[in-house]
Formats: C-alpha cells, structure tokens, sequence
C-alpha cells in the first residue's frame, strides 16, 4: 500500500460509518468509460458535505451571512482500481484527525465491496471575513470525536 495517510489499511477501512452511493454518469467518463480523473473529487465533496449535515456540525455555514466557514486545504486521490460508466461508487467519508481549526479527512470509494480509490483532504474552519483560521468549538469537536 503507497498511500502514506493510511497506516494499517483493513483497520483503516473499518473506521468508515458514512457513506452515500453515487452513479458514474457517462459525462464523467472518458472515451474508454473510465473514470475522469478529477471527477474523485467532486465525490469528496458530496460525501463530506453528506457527512457534516448528518453531523450539522457546521450549523450555517452555506449561508451568506455565515462567519464561519469550512474550506478545503488541500485534496488527494489514489487509484487502486477502474471504475466505470454506470457503476455505483459507496463513496465513505470520515474525520481522521482533528487539529485546532483543521481537520484531516478521509475517504474510500468502493464498488461493488472492492476499495477503488482512497483519498485524504484538510478542511480548515476559517472567518469568511478575514480568512483567518477559527478553532473548533468545543461542540463541533464533540461531533466529530
């Protein structure tokens, strides 16, 4: 196993609890049907934002007038296998470490029971005014612990 995030990978895997299935449309493939590359991580958001609504541990965060918000540091993606047009990926999102106003997040697409891709990103809670990291509030922490 290359990936540097991911320690003891059958632990790892068992970790997850959330997850939402997504179907590869034909607009996010390639002329062989594959997977396009970059489509991974528009299945990160959509997982990660599945996962802190269930959790509503950004409270309103999507509003305009919100104060605080969450942003994406950086993303990384890792193919272990193909994945098609009309497959269904489970695509699993979990909180792996939790730092002051950061978080490092997981995820694990699989097909059919088999892991497809894995991937790490850090969120940051920021003021949308400033741009400035906020801590986590002891409530949010509460969530995602």
């Amino acid at each position: 196993m290359k990936e540097t995030y991911i320690e003891d990978f059958e632990a790892w895997k068992k970790d997850f609890t959330f997850s939402v299935d997504i179907e590869v449309r034909f607009s996010e493939t390639d002329m062989f049907g594959h997977l396009n590359n970059t489509v991974p991580f528009v299945y990160f958001e959509q997982a990660r934002i599945g996962l802190m609504n269930e959790l509503d541990i950004m409270g309103n965060a999507m509003s305009k007038e919100a104060e605080n918000i969450p942003v994406v540091a950086d993303l990384q993606c890792d193919f272990l296998g193909q994945i098609f047009f009309g497959d269904t990926v489970k695509m699993y999102v979990k909180y792996a470490k939790i730092g002051g106003s950061s978080a490092d997040i997981h995820y694990m697409g699989t097909v059919n029971g088999e892991v497809k891709l894995t991937g790490r990103g850090a969120l940051v809670q920021i003021n949308s005014k400033t741009g400035k990291p906020v801590k986590w509030s002891d409530s949010q922490l509460q969530l995602v612990q």
